[in-house]
């Protein structure tokens, strides 16, 4: 399966692509609520559960000056599905 493309939605409640993400933090946003600020991801009407995402998004960003190809989602404090 490859990496998935740069118009991938991450933000599904305000329809918000991992590139329009992407471009707010090249352009400076260094925390979540920055992201927030500039694009309005994570902050819809689920809660905000795409920060599992941007998270991950921001941090490897801010300590490599790269994107990953891959985001890899923080499930800290996710309870565990039922079998």
């Amino acid at each position: 399966m490859g990496a998935k493309p740069k118009t991938e939605i991450i933000c599904r409640c305000n329809n918000v692509s991992r590139k329009t993400i992407e471009e707010a933090i090249r352009d400076g946003a260094q925390t979540l609520n920055d992201i927030f600020d500039a694009t309005s991801a994570g902050v819809g009407p689920c809660g905000g559960s795409c920060r599992r995402k941007l998270g991950p998004l921001l941090e490897h960003y801010l300590k490599t000056g790269q994107f990953p190809e891959t985001i890899t989602e923080d499930l800290t404090g996710k309870l565990p599905k039922k079998d």
